[in-house]
């Protein structure tokens, strides 16, 4: 049926009409009055059955609105014809009680004897308008760069976090083109890149394994990642939206962390190689020197001897420690089904616990996949240590094993001197030992535990028992196998 012309019934067909409609309706005559109306009609206005019978239209509309109503109305029966009330405008409802709703309104003619009748049907937008502004919401505050791009490649929407990124404002981007933020370089491919899009449209990553960069309006590029889906508005138009990051400071620290790397395998290999050999070249010079030796030599010049011998064995259990710190960085990725109370056992078996201390074990974890070697080297170094530095021949120790949340929490505490709060912050460091007095430590057991425990995806820290003597060492180890840490 052409939109110019109007349905014709007599008025028991228009009043069965009105009362099968399933949503708010009512039926209007040339000077605004409501002719009929249904329930659905008077439920959403808060009005009671037949309140509204006779009354006039205007009494339903907010004032700003009830000046220009009835030119409007004779303009639309003027030319009926099917259409939607006020489209593209945000149209409001009166309710009884004051308040005023957002709706949407549909427009019929429909000739009852000579006169020409307006059925209106009525949807309250509340709801939908509601949900549309908590999305826009979400959009605009996402913590990522949002774009909306129509398919000719001109720039519709985009949110706060996209309009920082690039330094624009969002007056200087809606109604532009896409390619405003893409390098020279780019924009000469990127109208068919786009439209190659548009006929297969899915929803991807964009560049997958090439480096992409975006332009800044101070003219710099940066790094960038984006993902794409396309969707219709609600214009029914064609749509693309645009998830972009900006990856900058991720790929400054993916930088920074490589070159430490290429770095720490440098130094590990002229140690491995170039402090080796030297050592190993004075240490047999001195036995040279010792077989060389008369019988009578004085007893100073055997001392002196001795004691080069000993620093050169220093020196060469210093490379073996740094060799150490450097392999604990490496992840080790055979994984295993542990048993903790099997494990805690074989550790113990191996640290020599003296006979006059007693080791309380509460395990409530029975198994974990993971990587064995470096779980077992951090347990064993932090149960020798609480053995090796205690102060007294009767001691005890505590070794705890919980699930918290993602991680297994691992304590190993003793009733020792504790540790001086001076000395809390340095202890898992490089070649960092408690107190001068410790001659014989080397000072990279509990830096080798860090080191270990950060590869896996776990953490460590120590803290001075409150109530009794002594220390608890914390470990935090993964319950779970996870992507960034054993790929």
């Amino acid at each position: 049926m052409d939109n110019n012309q109007h349905f014709s019934m007599d008025e028991q067909q228009l009043h069965s009409l009105i009362h099968i409609i399933p949503s708010s309706a009512m039926i209007v005559n040339n000077l605004g009055c409501i002719l009929y109306c249904n329930q659905l009609l008077t439920d959403t206005l808060g009005y009671s059955a037949g309140a509204l019978t006779n009354a006039n239209i205007e009494q339903l509309l907010p004032k700003e609105y009830r000046s220009s109503h009835q030119s409007l109305m004779e303009q639309f029966l003027a030319s009926p014809s099917k259409r939607q009330m006020g489209k593209g405008k945000e149209l409001s409802a009166l309710k009884k009680d004051g308040e005023k709703i957002p709706i949407e309104i549909g427009l019929n003619p429909i000739k009852v004897g000579s006169d020409i009748l307006v059925l209106a049907t009525l949807v309250d937008i509340s709801t939908r308008l509601r949900m549309n502004q908590m999305f826009k919401n979400s959009v605009n505050h996402a913590p990522y760069g949002v774009l909306v791009v129509s398919t000719a490649g001109v720039i519709a929407f985009a949110n706060d976090s996209l309009c920082n990124c690039f330094g624009y404002n969002i007056e200087q981007l809606l109604g532009n083109p896409i390619e405003m933020l893409l390098p020279k370089r780019y924009r000469g491919d990127h109208q068919g890149l786009r439209n190659a899009y548009i006929e297969k449209p899915t929803v991807r990553m964009m560049g997958v394994g090439r480096d992409l960069t975006a332009l800044h309006a101070d003219g710099r590029e940066f790094p960038i990642e984006i993902g794409l889906k396309p969707f219709v508005d609600e214009n029914n138009k064609k749509m693309i939206l645009v998830s972009l990051v900006d990856i900058t400071q991720r790929k400054r620290m993916e930088n920074e962390l490589k070159e430490t790397n290429t770095n720490l395998e440098e130094f590990t290999y002229v140690a491995s190689h170039d402090l080796r050999s030297p050592l190993r070249g004075i240490s047999d010079l001195l036995e040279w020197i010792k077989e060389d030796l008369p019988t009578d030599c004085p007893a100073d010049i055997n001392k002196n001897i001795d004691r080069i011998s000993i620093r050169v064995d220093k020196m060469e259990a210093l490379i073996e420690n740094l060799l150490t710190y450097a392999r604990a960085g490496n992840l080790h990725s055979e994984i295993k089904t542990i048993n903790i109370s099997s494990l805690i056992d074989d550790v113990l078996s191996l640290v020599a616990i003296p006979d006059k201390f007693s080791v309380a074990l509460d395990i409530s974890v029975d198994e974990l996949e993971s990587a064995l070697t470096p779980l077992e080297t951090i347990l064993r170094n932090l149960i020798s240590n609480a053995v090796k530095h205690h102060d007294k021949e009767v001691g005890k120790l505590n070794i705890t094993c919980r699930r918290e949340n993602s991680m297994l929490h691992f304590m190993v505490c003793d009733d020792g001197p504790g540790i001086p709060e001076s000395a809390m912050k340095r202890i898992f460091r490089l070649f960092q030992t408690v107190s001068s007095s410790e001659r014989g430590a080397s000072g990279i057991g509990l830096s080798v535990c860090r080191r270990l425990a950060e590869t896996h995806g776990g953490r460590i820290s120590v803290n001075n028992n409150r109530d009794l003597k002594g220390v608890t060492f914390h470990l935090w180890w993964p319950r779970f196998i996870r992507k960034d840490t054993h790929d």
